[in-house]
């Protein structure tokens, strides 16, 4: 199943739950973290396979698709 911003963001919410103890609200923070980096790294790998007339369609630029493309999954 591929993570959607809904299920990260529930993640998150759940992570700030003070009710739950210390050990799982880490866990569930550490979860939302490497899922934020495997959707940045997924979605950098779909970038890199468009041509540029589907990035034009997409409103960008080859030179900014290939400059998202090079950032690291931990890098915004």
């Amino acid at each position: 199943m591929t993570m959607t911003t809904t299920h990260l963001e529930s993640l998150s919410s759940h992570a700030a739950n003070a009710q739950l103890p210390v050990a799982a609200r880490l866990a569930l923070s550490f979860a939302a973290v490497v899922t934020a980096w495997d959707q940045r790294a997924r979605t950098r790998r779909a970038l890199s396979k468009l041509d540029e007339a589907q990035l034009k369609d997409i409103g960008v630029s080859l030179s900014d698709a290939r400059a998202e493309v090079e950032k690291k999954m931990w890098q915004i």
